[in-house]
């Protein structure tokens, strides 16, 4: 498996090199268990979107980065060093024993802490952007092991398209789905916090007699042969214990439902975020409208999944 799929760096005019993070969707996002080290493993269908953030690398003496966009605002406060496209770039270099030098800039178009996967994205996004514009020969397996020292989700990111995630998320397995969709992703602009809703998750599950886990799946290609089969056979098992922390995750997906037709309205990763799936972008941009028209201060996104 390699990443001939993912969206491929492009060369800007001035010699900057641009590569696009898209949005990471968990069309399902299953608990199976817990290691010791307190990591809970999980199995997910990753799906990604054609749009999402940019990165813009362009030369400098030292390694410089600068954020922009619809959500640049959010991190203003943020010390630069504590991003992980920075910590992307410092392991990097590194490894390839190459000076860190290099001027980034982010425009940040996800919103944050929303169950998009947008730091994992654009870390995934540095390594692969980084790696041309140093014009490192590194291995899918380095790069792999540079990823998941950043974080569980950035593996899987590195490839941008259909796949199983297992484990915290290093096992990979590519899926082709035999199907298209257009798909339209709500935030009501409210961050959640992933270790609160894991807390939530055990707690929901104590305080109702259910098995602490579920059960792995058997056969992943039967769950997702179609829409209508994704829908009834899988779920966000984070889902519950999210809309206790978070009801307004309820009130995006009440909304959906009632004013779209479509059966698969979920929330992706541990929130915020909800995704609804069409058959085609046209619809997704029409629900999209809708959005819009009820709840102006949410965030909405039309797209269609990047198969």
């Amino acid at each position: 498996m390699g990443f001939d799929k993912r969206p491929k760096p492009e060369l800007g005019p001035d010699g900057s090199i641009y590569v696009r993070a898209p949005a990471k969707i968990n069309l399902f996002l299953h608990v199976t268990g817990r290691r010791d080290d307190g990591y809970h493993t999980l199995e997910s269908l990753f799906v990604y979107t054609k749009r999402g953030d940019l990165l813009r690398i362009k030369p400098a003496d030292c390694l410089e980065l600068s954020v922009s966009g619809p959500f640049a605002h959010v991190l203003e406060d943020t010390d630069p060093s504590k991003n992980l496209v920075f910590a992307a770039a410092h392991k990097l270099a590194a490894f390839a024993g190459v000076d860190c030098r290099a001027d980034i800039e982010l425009e940040k178009n996800l919103p944050i802490a929303s169950g998009l996967g947008g730091g994992s994205a654009d870390a995934a996004a540095a390594l692969v952007g980084l790696s041309r514009f140093w014009n490192l020969d590194i291995s899918v397996d380095d790069l792999l092991s540079i990823a998941l020292e950043l974080g569980a989700d950035v593996p899987a990111c590195l490839y941008s398209e259909s796949l199983m995630a297992r484990g915290i998320g290093e096992k990979i397995t590519p899926l082709t789905l035999p199907w298209d969709a257009g798909v339209v992703i709500v935030n009501p602009n409210v961050a959640v916090s992933t270790p609160m809703i894991f807390k939530g998750f055990r707690e929901y599950r104590e305080k109702r007699n259910l098995p602490p886990f579920d059960i792995a799946l058997r056969d992943v290609r039967a769950v997702t042969t179609d829409i209508n089969a994704l829908n009834l056979l899988t779920s966000n098992s984070l889902q519950d214990a999210a809309c206790t922390i978070c009801p307004e995750i309820m009130e995006v997906t009440r909304f959906i439902k009632q004013n779209s037709q479509t059966d698969f309205v979920r929330m992706t990763g541990s929130g915020a975020s909800v995704v609804a799936l069409y058959h085609n972008k046209e619809a997704a941009n029409a629900v999209a409208s809708r959005v819009r028209e009820h709840a102006p201060h949410w965030w909405v996104m039309a797209d269609e999944i990047a198969s």
